[in-house]
């Protein structure tokens, strides 16, 4: 009998596959502008294809990845699908005429919301997941979360750009595939990489391998929770567990448990998204802990930069950085167009206000609620 060994059980290809048509309309490193009217290129049919193939590979990975270096690792992105380009195109990017045959690509979820473009964000790096199934990998966020993204812009976005019986739609399929991906990477058995946190009650890394998908938020332990949505404290100066101001259950965590956790698994290092931070990235627990965040000009008020982390085969980090762009110069044309986008925008996040930049004061609000924060 002949044996055959595959890294990923990966369903044979149909004669039509769709991750090549969205991969030659979306990566385009230089050349992507937002399409006129809004118009989104895929319709229902497309979009279940894409789920479905997508969603095999997803099932078949175990819920922590196990990774090799070197490996490009990127944090929120946000539907801010023009920064996604501009990394792609200063930094190297996931095709055979870039850098995919030899340094793979891990993004650490919050995909979509808030900025306006999450259909082509998920589109493409589903696309790409397709293509390069042992190359391409993708964690989830407390954003890849029904209840989150139908207050935060996704469902929103769907509705507009494909109508609402086809957007309806393409939001819960989209939302279904959510529930299978995977919760954390780990990266030569020494640097693990999750959205959020360890939060007050995650100790071993089994903890995590242990949750079983699909699985809903509603549905998840605090184990969940606390992997999506806690983050570090203020400082290395502060200490143990603290409340945390997005919403009641949920906690900080100190330097004292990143150093109990790494040293409990035999890690140097946590890598996490989950908060933007004026650099892009940010060092905590003496370097232990590293946030990443990889959209500019956060909600187009924080003036921010985006980062991305090269690790190499020494497993040494390297933060890649790009900065916001000025205010763009246009025609009337691409000005009514952009005005479109910015009020669509402007009024969501007046609405709903992002977490505020690590590092700044948290804005006390009587909402009491993750759908508010």
């Amino acid at each position: 009998m002949v044996m055959k060994l595959w890294l990923i059980e990966v369903p044979p290809k149909n004669w039509f596959c769709i991750d090549a048509p969205v991969i030659a309309h979306l990566l385009k490193p230089r050349g992507w502008k937002p399409p006129v009217r809004r118009q989104f290129f895929l319709d229902c049919n497309e979009i279940a294809d894409l789920c479905e193939s997508a969603e095999r590979i997803f099932a078949a990975e175990p819920t922590v990845l196990q990774l090799k270096a070197p490996i490009k690792i990127f944090g929120d992105l946000h539907g801010q699908f023009g920064d996604l380009m501009r990394l792609f195109d200063e930094y190297g990017s996931p095709s055979t005429a870039g850098d995919i045959a030899y340094i793979d690509y891990l993004f650490l979820g919050d995909y979509v919301d808030r900025g306006q473009h999450s259909l082509e964000t998920i589109s493409l790096l589903l696309a790409l997941k397709i293509e390069y199934p042992n190359n391409v990998h993708l964690i989830r966020g407390n954003h890849e979360a029904a209840d989150i993204n139908a207050l935060f812009g996704f469902r929103i976005e769907c509705i507009e750009r494909m109508g609402e019986r086809d957007g309806i739609w393409a939001w819960h399929r989209i939302n279904r595939l959510f529930n299978w991906l995977p919760l954390a990477a780990l990266i030569e058995k020494k640097i693990i990489c999750m959205h959020g946190g360890i939060g007050r009650s995650i100790n071993h890394v089994e903890q995590i391998e242990n949750l079983q998908r699909p699985i809903t938020m509603e549905a998840g332990s605090i184990v969940l929770m606390d992997l999506l949505w806690s983050d570090p404290t203020e400082n290395d100066s502060v200490e143990g567990l603290r409340p945390n101001a997005r919403g009641p259950g949920l906690v900080t965590f100190g330097p004292d448990r990143v150093m109990e956790f790494c040293n409990n698994n035999d890690l140097q290092l946590i890598v996490r998204a989950h908060e933007c931070v004026m650099d892009g990235f940010e060092r905590f627990a003496q370097g232990h802990l590293i946030t990443l965040f990889s959209a500019t000009n956060y909600c187009g008020t924080a003036n921010n930069a985006g980062a991305i982390l090269v690790l190499g085969r020494d497993l040494v980090v390297v933060p890649k950085l790009i900065h916001p762009l000025p205010p763009a110069m246009s025609s009337p044309e691409a000005s009514s167009e952009r005005h479109i986008e910015d009020t669509w925008m402007q009024e969501l996040n007046a609405n709903r206000p992002p977490t505020p930049t690590r590092g700044r004061p948290q804005v006390t609000n009587d909402r009491g609620s993750l759908a508010w924060v």
